[in-house]
């Protein structure tokens, strides 16, 4: 299956079990069913070859106007500040002002950034995670304002005022959940007991957790996996020693799988400490450089090329094409390019030299401007 063909159709065809929501797939009797590990691995063969292009191939009708005022609520991780770093990068492109708000972490943080950034009267305002009931009020009042509003990384379909949520949606991370579980099934040989590491307060994380749970079950019925679940305080803090508390508690537990990179922040050092680093190997969505690092240097681990200065960009095409009146459905129904990196292809794939952030497509910047007509 080549790149350019990653689109919600063929999720539809050949994802139906992600759909399936669990924490745990296995219990003490086990079904008896033996793995489909010659399909695990078919499935994760498909995804090892390095992308070519963007996926989306459809141009804008005409060049973006200049001098659109563009906000983004930037949540507290790394790779939202790569992101938005990608986004400023673009807007330079295309003569635009871009702006970013830092959102705390209590409870209010979202709405609080939302209300500020609209206060600010921009042309567009973009946040990423937060579920957008949270946000409903936030919404409807950019929207009576005449600010549109674009999202990416959540679980939601869009609300009236809200032009988009696919990018980094409900689609595009079943997929990757599915590629990672085939992967692990194939490498662990249908023996694999994994503990899922993740923050359920965002909800495109739990459709991560669901989609790699239900391909786990539909793959391997005699597979384990346990959800273990972080709060966002806990990243670099508490997560590495509930890591260690969850493999002394198991120690058949043999794939710690990442709802994102940055959970693993101080989890090296601390299974290290524990003399448990050789037990388990890594796996998860979204890496972070240093995740691609380790890789590099001989980690057995296995990760999905996560495109994030590429998604930044998407997020200004999105707006690009609303601003222009074109039609959103292309944009929304092509994939970010991707692909599965492990020991085997990670030499060759395409990194960002100056943030070590996987780009996957090199020249992916031409290729936008080819799309915008600069």
């Amino acid at each position: 299956m080549k790149t350019s063909t990653w689109t919600k159709a063929i999720v539809a065809i050949v994802s139906a079990s992600v759909f399936a929501t669990a924490c745990s797939s296995g219990d003490d009797g086990g079904t008896g069913q033996a793995a489909d590990v010659s399909g695990a691995q078919a499935v994760a063969d498909q995804y090892e070859t390095a992308p070519t292009n963007l996926v989306l191939d459809t141009p804008l009708s005409k060049a973006p106007a200049e001098g659109k005022y563009v906000i983004s609520i930037e949540t507290p991780q790394p790779i939202s500040s790569a992101k938005n770093d990608a986004i400023q990068q673009a807007a330079d492109l295309l003569g635009w002002r871009y702006q970013r708000i830092l959102m705390g972490t209590d409870a209010e943080a979202a709405p609080k950034a939302f209300d500020q950034a609209i206060a600010l009267k921009p042309d567009a305002i973009h946040f990423s995670g937060t579920p957008v009931s949270m946000l409903k009020k936030q919404i409807d009042a950019a929207d009576a304002a005449g600010i549109a509003v674009i999202a990416d990384s959540v679980g939601d379909e869009p609300v009236p005022g809200l032009i988009s949520t696919s990018l980094d949606g409900t689609a595009q991370v079943q997929e990757w959940g599915k590629m990672v579980a085939s992967q692990v099934v194939a490498d662990s040989k249908g023996d694999a007991n994994v503990a899922v590491i993740t923050i359920t307060d965002y909800p495109i994380l739990n459709v991560y957790t669901d989609a790699f749970t239900a391909q786990m079950k539909a793959l391997c019925p005699d597979c384990k996996v346990e959800l273990v679940n972080q709060q966002v305080t806990d990243l670099g803090t508490k997560t590495p020693q509930s890591i260690v508390s969850t493999l002394q508690r198991d120690p058949d537990i043999n794939y710690v799988v990442f709802s994102f990179g940055d959970l693993v922040l101080g989890v090296d050092a601390a299974l290290r400490a524990a003399g448990l680093q050789d037990q388990v190997t890594f796996a998860g969505q979204t890496p972070t450089p240093d995740n691609l690092k380790a890789l590099k240097d001989g980690d057995n681990s296995v990760w999905v090329g996560f495109p994030v200065q590429i998604l930044g960009w998407r997020v200004l095409d999105m707006l690009a094409r609303h601003f222009n009146g074109d039609d959103l459905a292309p944009a929304d129904a092509a994939f970010l390019p991707t692909q599965l990196l492990n020991s085997d292809n990670i030499d060759s794939a395409v990194l960002d030299e100056d943030t070590g952030y996987y780009v996957g497509v090199a020249d992916y910047q031409d290729q936008f401007k080819a799309l915008w007509l600069k």
